[in-house]
């Protein structure tokens, strides 16, 4: 045994001896060291002998290259134990010094922990006191941005109701008009912007019914009722400009008419007048003065004998400049005689025509037009006065409606009469063909003159007979009248409403037929195709509200309204299309520098494009009906007749499908 170990030690001093720099190739070395165990509590440290391999090689390898000697050398170590096992080599431990080492690694270990338990204590209180101090930041922050939210909400709101009132300033100017007429004139009108009862918008004038001081019935007025407030501040004020005084209520005036007719060119004018100042007068408490001039006579008075009503035969005219040179002497204002009041010439023109005026490419009325082209100068006649009435600048001329009145030839009433005893015919434009008589056109134009607002500024035709000992009440009148506001395009009848109940349910039928027509407008919103329209349009609900004039106790709506395009006022021709392309290549013969200030951006207000308002509305007798009117237009709106019909063909499609199913189904 102690032979072997000391061949084991020798071996192993041999093997870590000092070599030169080459490596030695040829054995491998190999030493097993055994670990101390542990038993029963007590240490065995009794080395296990040291294991050595040796391999001799032949020195043949020992003349090969130092790279393959290094390479190899290298790869036969991998994967061997190397060294001493220096545990085994240690003194052996007695359990009290095992204790002892134990004691102490649990108290340096126990030191650590609790060391770090502190840390960790104060880094916890640390973050209480950072959450509070954020939390605190945060709330104070929430508060802040609460308070700038509401500030930013206030802005909002100021700003959207200073653009509504901004928008909607015309038309509360317009309403404070409103309750001006309504002092003046004793009714519930609404606007004094043109003639009698002013325009609300749309180019259509409104009124309601009287108040106590007209029976309950629509109001009466020969003129306007900003001529006839003027006038009566005329008569009271002396030295004041009456344009600038306050308002005053409109007190009893001589009533005058001024009749500008020649009876051998319109032979059935004498029978129209006669019947017309009975009826005047029957209309009126104090007599109506009728004063009748040749156009052909000089003594025509100027300033129109202070007449409120104009009434012109257009075919006792030549033309045009006919009308214009009439109108110019008529409606000028007369210098005050005496001390006394200035003139107030008329301010409600009436034209008097012949239907055909515009419809000359159609028989009978082409051949009409064939010899001397009468219905054309008619036609220029009818413009004219549109046209001055039109041209009327606010605050510096008195207000002036016109009313033309077409009417066919002169015949018997008796003639003309349906079963009822009446048969007259009102519409819009120039559609009716026919004779009238005079009974009938005279009431017409009292009518025209005196109770029908629709009328102001409105072209109509109406043909037909009413005998003298037959009555038509004022229902009946304001419902032929209701025709001419828009004008109106469709009327279709839906049959009788619902009967209410006694818990003033609403009539089933009608907001079924509401919420029907609602639904169908919503086709044309968004994109148009498949529509049929050739317009872009927009849908928006109607404000139209319910009417005693109208004869409409619940009414109800949508406005198709037509976009601004590319067409209508922007077209020009070839010739001007070259002008203005000369006019940019040339500079228009100036040579202008460029500026470098930034352009001016000016707003004006969208222009009105026309539109079809579809309205569903409940009578005072409880019928049920749908009405389509023209509607959003001004002076320089261009009519889309096409986009009008595609609308109101499909809208009577439709309204007539559901009166079928309706009438079906119950």
């Amino acid at each position: 045994l102690l032979a072997s170990e000391h061949i084991t030690v020798k071996h192993a001093v041999l093997a870590f001896a000092p070599r030169p720099p080459a490596p030695v190739i040829g054995s491998m070395l190999s030493v097993g060291v055994s670990t101390s165990t542990r038993k029963s509590g007590t240490i065995n440290s009794t080395p296990p002998p040291f294991q050595f391999q040796l391999e001799a090689r032949g020195n043949e390898d020992n003349n090969e290259d130092d790279d393959d000697e290094e390479s190899d050398g290298l790869d036969s170590l991998m994967g061997k134990k190397l060294g001493i096992d220096i545990g085994s080599q240690l003194p052996s431990l007695t359990p009290e010094e095992i204790a002892d080492i134990r004691e102490a690694a649990q108290a340096t270990l126990d030191a650590a922990v609790d060391s770090r338990l502190a840390d960790i204590e104060d880094l916890r209180s640390q973050l209480q006191d950072d959450l509070a101090e954020s939390r605190g930041r945060m709330e104070t922050a929430a508060a802040l941005n609460v308070q700038l939210e509401k500030q930013n909400l206030m802005e909002r709101i100021d700003l959207l109701t200073n653009d509504f009132l901004n928008k909607d300033k015309d038309f509360r100017e317009s309403t404070k008009k409103a309750a001006a007429a309504d002092r003046l004139a004793g009714s519930m009108g609404r606007g004094v912007d043109w003639g009698s009862w002013g325009d609300v918008g749309d180019g259509e004038v409104v009124i309601e019914s009287g108040g106590e001081s007209t029976g309950g019935g629509p109001s009466k007025l020969l003129g306007s009722v900003d001529a006839a407030r003027r006038r009566v501040l005329a008569d009271s004020m002396s030295g004041e400009d009456e344009m600038d005084a306050p308002s005053a209520p409109l007190t009893a005036a001589e009533n005058r008419v001024l009749v500008v007719v020649d009876d051998k060119k319109d032979k059935g004018a004498a029978l129209i007048l006669d019947k017309l100042a009975t009826l005047l007068n029957e209309a009126f408490d104090s007599n109506i003065v009728i004063d009748t001039y040749s156009p052909a006579s000089s003594n025509i008075p100027i300033g129109g004998n202070n007449a409120q009503t104009a009434i012109i035969f257009a075919s006792s005219l030549n033309d045009r400049s006919s009308l214009e040179s009439l109108l110019g002497r008529v409606l000028k204002r007369t210098a005050p005689v005496a001390g006394g009041a200035p003139g107030m010439p008329p301010s409600h023109v009436v034209i008097i025509s012949a239907l055909g005026t515009e419809r000359t490419n159609k028989m009978p009325y082409s051949m009409q037009n064939l010899f001397g082209g009468k219905l054309d100068k008619l036609r220029e006649i009818e413009q004219a006065i549109a046209a001055i009435s039109r041209s009327r600048i606010a605050g510096k001329q008195a207000s002036l409606d016109y009313t033309i009145v077409k009417f066919g030839d002169v015949a018997s009433d008796d003639d003309k009469i349906g079963d009822d005893g009446a048969e007259i015919t009102i519409q819009p434009g120039d559609v009716l063909d026919g004779e009238i008589g005079p009974n009938a056109a005279a009431n017409v134009l009292v009518q025209a003159m005196a109770y029908q607002p629709y009328a102001r500024n409105a072209t109509l035709c109406t043909a037909g007979g009413l005998p003298s000992d037959v009555s038509v009440d004022m229902a009946t009148w304001n419902d032929k009248f209701l025709c001419l506001s828009g004008p109106e395009l469709l009327r279709v009848e839906a049959g009788r409403g619902a009967e209410e109940s006694d818990d003033g349910i609403l009539d089933s039928k009608y907001e079924q037929l509401r919420q029907y027509v609602k639904q169908w407008s919503a086709a044309y919103e968004g994109d148009r195709k498949g529509t049929g329209l050739t317009t872009p349009v927009l849908v928006r609900k109607s404000r139209r509200p319910a009417s005693e004039l109208d004869g409409v106790v619940a009414r109800s709506g949508v406005r198709i309204l037509f976009q601004t395009t590319n067409t209508g006022d922007r077209y020009k021709s070839a010739s001007e299309e070259k002008r203005d392309e000369k006019d940019r290549n040339s500079g228009g013969g100036v040579t202008k520098k460029p500026s470098s200030a930034a352009p001016v951006v000016i707003k004006t207000k969208s222009r009105k494009e026309g539109g079809v308002e579809i309205l569903v509305e409940k009578t005072t007798d409880g019928n049920i009906r749908v009405r389509a009117r023209r509607c959003n237009m001004d002076n320089k709106a261009i009519v889309k007749e096409m986009s009008e019909e595609v609308i109101v063909k499909n809208l009577k499609r439709a309204v007539e499908a559901w009166v079928t199913a309706r009438a079906t189904t119950g």
